[in-house]
């Protein structure tokens, strides 16, 4: 299911998207803390947080690699692109109908929110990218649990777990199934301290 060797390759892939072409910092933006006031997040805060989930996550310099419900979740932050990204691999992409990619686009309109379904390396993948210098310790976590959502809900609701927008091409309130409700998880382990 999951290749390490493609993981490799968009871990660089990753890295040369987010070398700054425009930085926080070039936008008038230098280093300001996070809306909840705090100072302004760093890798070694992540770091903290990521451990949370879970205490035997392994870090790579400036990446992660979660286990969390025997699903891996990767964190990857860059501190002179100012970007944090939190992913997780979801299907083989070669699979996927005409059908399934237009329900993925139709989530990300209305059901994913602040994740979303991307396609890189062959694999279909939930993703969440935020400017990692405001980000905040309750936005990280809420990134992550709407990453493992979208995991979760594959298939069925494709939903973050938090919202879901009317007016797209897709959404049904009465669709209800069993999945695991991940995001109420992860926010709650989050705010353990």
């Amino acid at each position: 299911m999951f290749n390490i060797a493609r993981f490799v390759t968009l871990i660089s892939i990753s890295i040369v998207v987010l070398l700054p072409v425009t930085t926080a910092q070039d936008l008038g933006q230098p280093g300001e803390p996070s809306a909840a006031g705090n100072i302004a997040m760093t890798l070694d805060r992540i770091d903290e947080l990521v451990r949370r989930i879970d205490i035997d996550a392994v870090r790579n310099g400036n990446s992660w690699q979660i286990n969390y419900r025997d699903m891996p979740i990767f964190v990857i932050g860059d501190d002179n692109a100012d970007r944090i990204r939190i992913m997780s691999p979801v299907s083989n992409a070669a699979i996927l109908s005409e059908g399934q990619l237009l329900r993925l686009m139709q989530a990300n309109f209305e059901s994913a929110l602040d994740a979303r379904y991307a396609i890189a390396q062959g694999a279909v993948w939930s993703a969440f990218v935020h400017p990692l210098s405001v980000l905040g310790e309750r936005e990280f976590f809420s990134g992550m649990g709407q990453t493992m959502s979208l995991v979760v809900t594959y298939g069925t609701t494709f939903s973050s777990g938090a919202l879901a927008f009317t007016g797209g091409d897709y959404y049904d309130d009465d669709e209800n199934p069993d999945d695991a409700d991940v995001f109420g998880d992860i926010m709650e382990k989050g705010e353990q301290i």
